[in-house]
């Protein structure tokens, strides 16, 4: 692991799950089975995907060129492997599951266009986000404008994380309950 990947966990890590107090998702969920049970899921994810996110946006304010980006994607990570494990849908509950339902998570989540539900995120899967990240790290250079530059590098960098995590959200929702 290398210098830039181990300060960006230590930034996550440390920053994110002490100050913020993000939930830390090591329990792989089962699929839910009612209503209920998928609305109490959405509350969790959307806690995680908001904490996260002002995280993201408190990064893109510290000056150093190349962490907001390297944090960045290292949340979006985060946030798609355990909104995943909070809707049981994560790589190695879906693959333990038996030959009919798994067809059945890939072809509902092939519907709603995620190439994440159900898969290992690698950094080469992580690559279809990046061309969105790319942008928004173009847009984030007005961080080099004293104050209002940093203000809106924040806003922008939240709001795209927020974006990814409840796009996210609404698919796994959406698999979960043509399961149900």
């Amino acid at each position: 692991m290398g210098f830039k990947n181990k300060l960006t966990n230590n930034v996550t890590q440390k920053v994110g799950n002490k100050v913020l107090n993000i939930e830390d998702i090591k329990q792989k969920s089962n699929l839910p089975t009612s209503n209920i049970e998928i609305e109490e899921r959405r509350k969790r994810a959307e806690a995680l995907v908001r904490k996260k996110s002002v995280l993201s946006s408190s990064i893109s304010i510290v000056p150093i060129p190349g962490l907001d980006f390297g944090v960045d994607i290292k949340l979006m990570r985060d946030i798609i492997e355990d909104v995943n494990k909070i809707y049981g849908l994560d790589h190695k509950q879906v693959n333990k599951m038996g030959d009919d339902v798994k067809e059945r998570v890939f072809a509902a989540a092939a519907i709603q266009g995620s190439q994440f539900i159900g898969k290992k995120i690698s950094n080469a899967i992580l690559k279809v986000v990046v061309r969105d990240v790319a942008k928004r790290v173009a847009a984030k250079q007005t961080k080099w404008f004293p104050i209002v530059g940093q203000a809106i590098s924040a806003s922008i960098s939240y709001y795209f994380m927020k974006k990814i995590g409840d796009d996210h959200i609404q698919k796994c929702e959406k698999v979960v309950k043509s399961l149900v």
